[in-house]
């Protein structure tokens, strides 16, 4: 029997040579993609452990009469909170509670600065319960200071006095900073002075000596059209005006 000659096509053995190349290189790749997302996550472990992911800083902007450590510490943040992770949203509404603040802005730079700039409320009135004392700022916020200086300042505002609790300063003072501006300028004191028949009935002690007999659930409404300027020229000889509803009563000067 003869024997039998094989014949290799060189073609077809390059051909071969290149699909073990082929895939000996996406093998490689694989290998480099895969040891350059594991370089990447243990850089970035590395990051978050290390100082550098961390706030370096806080500063406070805007503050004249509020109390700068007051607002630090009612933030949850301090310097081992991850900048990356600040909840800025947050962080303005855990200031606004510290009281006499209109507006505040919270920022942080690449590096970890953290900026928090703020406005802050004019107060419009102040009241002593038991032994603490209560401001009232613009925006209607009521919270309770021991500041010796913001004390101090408080004698050019409206001093509200024989208000029993809390609960209805609030009340109060959500209503009061909606009255008009000329009125709550030219109040001296304010006086809880409820009758048999009328527990939210207030008594508003002006500049000029006059009173206005007020209550709380409505006062905005009756206060929103009356002219205090037109009514204190016109009536000068009348000393009390009572507010009972939609009506207003008037007593003569004793």
């Amino acid at each position: 029997m003869k024997k039998q000659d094989y014949y290799y096509n060189e073609h077809d053995e390059n051909q071969v040579k290149k699909i073990l190349k082929a895939k000996k290189k996406r093998r490689l790749k694989r290998k480099v993609r895969f040891l350059f997302l594991l370089m990447i996550l243990v850089v970035i472990g590395f990051y978050f452990m290390s100082d550098l992911s961390k706030v370096q800083s806080i500063e406070v902007l805007g503050t004249h009469e509020v109390n700068e450590d007051d607002i630090l510490k009612s933030i949850s943040l301090d310097k081992n909170t991850h900048y990356l992770f600040i909840d800025k949203d947050k962080i303005e509404d855990e200031v606004k509670k510290v009281g006499m603040i209109k507006k505040v802005s919270v920022s942080c730079d690449l590096l970890g600065h953290v900026t928090i700039e703020i406005e802050e409320a004019e107060k419009v009135a102040y009241c002593e319960i038991g032994d603490k004392i209560y401001v009232i700022d613009e925006t209607g916020s009521v919270f309770e200071t021991q500041d010796k200086e913001l004390i101090a300042s408080l004698q050019a505002c409206p001093r509200l006095s024989d208000f029993k609790d809390v609960k209805f300063l609030k009340t109060f003072a959500a209503a009061y900073v909606q009255i008009p501006e000329l009125i709550k300028n030219q109040t001296s004191d304010i006086i809880y002075s409820p009758k048999n028949a009328d527990e939210m009935r207030l008594k508003f002690v002006m500049d000029n000596g006059k009173i206005l007999y007020l209550r709380v659930d409505q006062m905005v409404e009756q206060l929103k059209n009356f002219d205090y300027e037109a009514t204190m020229t016109m009536y000068n000889d009348r000393c009390v005006f009572s507010f009972e509803g939609k009506n207003m009563y008037m007593q003569k000067c004793k």
